[in-house]
């Protein structure tokens, strides 16, 4: 059995209302004592005060809250936020990071201008990142091309080590943070692949919401975005640096032409360390 958890909100009387219409074939008890209203929902209550102090307990209420928040519009929020960077590149580590953005950071994250970080360049992601990092509360993992092609043949797919370096990184922050708050994973796969991937794991953070990649993205999973990337360059500034070239970023010709020059120089097998070798564009050159 999972243990309880609670998050308490303040709402106002039109929130208290809205709440409670749109849950309103689930309440169960109303004007009770101090109590307005509770409501029985997904295995979850939800007490709502007279005061307008409200409650949510359950064993995993973060898509309960999740829900709340939308249904009253409420964007800004407590959260945790995962992202990952490296995916889609051959050459470089997979790094995630996650974050823990309180009100407070919420307000200096707008003030920096990353609500859509889209927008944001790499020029202005160097010179914010540090500073993002500094201030927020995170956790971050680099997982060089060596591990990671160890992972593989050990039978991982990208999405399996996604999936155990989000869990780590999530347990980790969440260690960080005194309250229960959303914890929010950019969708790369469906919460069921997701699951699976981890069945082997001792130790698995189940409350998560997984936001599809065309919704907006909460301002956590932004700054952890912002913060995996920053790591990302630096580790790629690292390898060019020492391997005397620039690496090419993605998976293009250019790419491909790096690859048969390192192996030319250094031999196929030093592909390892610096590239992720079950993408085609290595398989393809070791074949």
């Amino acid at each position: 059995m999972l243990p309880m958890k609670y998050y308490t909100m303040k709402l106002n009387e039109s929130q208290l209302n809205q709440l409670k219409h749109s849950f309103a074939t689930f309440v169960v008890e109303e004007n009770v004592d101090d109590i307005l209203f509770v409501i029985e929902h997904n295995f979850n209550n939800i007490t709502a005060y007279k005061s307008g102090k409200t409650v949510l307990e359950g064993e995993e209420i973060n898509s309960q809250l999740i829900l709340i928040k939308n249904i009253l519009d409420i964007k800004d929020y407590e959260a945790i936020g995962s992202d990952e960077v490296g995916t889609q590149d051959v050459f470089g580590p997979v790094v995630v990071c996650s974050t823990f953005v309180s009100l407070d950071d919420i307000e200096f994250l707008e003030s920096l201008g990353i609500r859509d970080s889209r927008l944001v360049t790499t020029k202005r992601l160097i010179q914010i990142a540090p500073v993002i990092a500094k201030r927020i509360t995170h956790s971050l993992v680099i997982l060089k091309p060596f591990k990671y092609n160890e992972l593989v043949n050990q039978g991982y797919n990208l999405n399996r080590i996604k999936a155990f370096l989000h869990n780590h990184m999530i347990i980790k922050t969440t260690a960080k943070v005194d309250k229960t708050v959303p914890v929010i994973v950019d969708q790369f796969c469906t919460s069921n692949n997701y699951f699976n991937y981890l069945k082997e794991e001792k130790l698995v953070y189940r409350d998560i919401d997984f936001q599809p990649k065309d919704e907006d993205s909460h301002i956590s999973v932004i700054a952890a975005s912002i913060i995996a990337k920053y790591a990302f360059f630096v580790e790629m500034h690292k390898m060019s640096k020492k391997l005397g070239m620039r690496l090419k970023l993605g998976a293009s010709k250019e790419v491909d032409d790096q690859l048969e020059s390192l192996a030319s120089d250094n031999g196929n097998d030093f592909l390892v360390k610096v590239a992720k070798c079950n993408f085609k564009n290595v398989t393809r050159l070791l074949d």
